[in-house]
């Protein structure tokens, strides 16, 4: 005997929320973005900004031997600026990020809608994110690298105690101790999870994703592999020689 409640349909609103729980539990891909992907890219941004500086100062010394030196820390915020500008700020990757097939996306907007098929779509970052992120990458150091030298030049630490100058001494110390403990609990939290290298892609919450799921990476491990052995080989050999030199003078 059939009860009558078998046949009984679901309320509109239950249904409504069944289909968007099953759509939510079909469609919520987690994906692993490689922890190795993301150093890489970071030290090959690195790498490209020092290429640019190198080969600025080489332009420049024709005309005027240590000419840059001087203005050091505005080479390093120029070149900063421009890998943002001609990367970050019209939708495309670094040269670290186009290397390591990854970009940007903006996870506080991820919204899984309909059918997902690899887990990697997402918008890209807002104006404001961009911003913020020239902001705190070319500003911030900037700002911080001067602030520093200044106040080693004109020795803050060694000022009396309780004057202002050593009271922006301690804050200076207490902001930086702050910023290396929080960066290391960041670099704990990124191993574990692989989301979010530095402390400015967590405030911003932009994450590093593939930017094609079917192409790998274009600098391979046995090339780096290669490159490693061969710098460390060199460091090796230019300790050994240094130290004959230093045997034949004495």
């Amino acid at each position: 005997m059939e009860r009558d409640g078998d046949n009984f349909p679901l309320p509109h609103y239950a249904s409504s929320m069944y289909n968007l729980l099953l759509t939510s539990l079909q469609s919520a891909i987690p994906i692993v973005i490689s922890r190795v992907n993301q150093v890489d890219a970071a030290r090959l941004d690195v790498e490209m900004s020092a290429m640019l500086k190198e080969q600025l100062v080489k332009v420049f010394s024709v005309m005027k031997p240590g000419l840059l030196f001087q203005y050091e820390a505005e080479l390093d915020a120029f070149l900063e600026f421009l890998i943002w500008r001609f990367s970050i700020w019209v939708d495309k990757p670094t040269p670290g990020n186009a290397l390591m097939n990854l970009r940007y996306r903006d996870e506080r907007a991820v919204e899984m809608r309909g059918k997902i098929r690899t887990g990697l779509e997402g918008p890209g970052l807002t104006i404001a994110q961009k911003i913020w992120y020239c902001i705190a990458t070319v500003g911030g150091q900037y700002i911080w690298t001067h602030l520093q030298s200044f106040s080693a030049l004109r020795r803050w630490g060694d000022s009396e105690q309780r004057s202002v100058v050593n009271r922006a001494w301690y804050i200076i110390q207490r902001i930086e101790g702050f910023y290396k403990a929080a960066s290391l609990t960041n670099c704990l939290i990124f191993l574990y999870t692989g989301r979010y290298r530095n402390l400015i892609e967590r405030a911003l919450q932009a994450r590093l994703v593939y930017g094609s799921p079917h192409m790998n990476r274009a600098v391979s491990f046995e090339y780096m592999n290669r490159q490693l052995v061969w710098n460390e080989f060199s460091v090796n050999l230019l300790r050994y020689l240094a130290k004959v030199v230093i045997r034949n003078t004495e």
